[in-house]
């Protein structure tokens, strides 16, 4: 059996959402929870894509060390 909790909404919020679902029927949401858990989805899947970006920018970004440089540093550290 799944678990759930609730989260807080400021009343006007919770006004103005289960108006929107009053007047669009055809949206097919049922109440303000299943508008909430949606949005809630759907902004998740947009920060990990956001994530994704972030991390190839920086990648894409980042100074790529030869072997040759990696070994000549570690060859000088064992010197020291």
């Amino acid at each position: 059996m799944q678990k759930y909790t609730t989260i807080s909404l400021p009343a006007e919020l919770h006004r103005k959402i289960n108006k929107f679902i009053k007047e669009n029927p055809g949206l097919g949401y049922g109440s303000v929870a299943e508008f909430a858990k949606e949005a809630i989805r759907m902004r998740v899947s947009d920060l990990k894509e956001e994530i994704k970006v972030i991390v190839s920018e920086k990648l894409r970004n980042a100074k790529i060390r030869s072997w040759e440089e990696i070994w000549e540093e570690f060859r000088n550290s064992c010197r020291k």
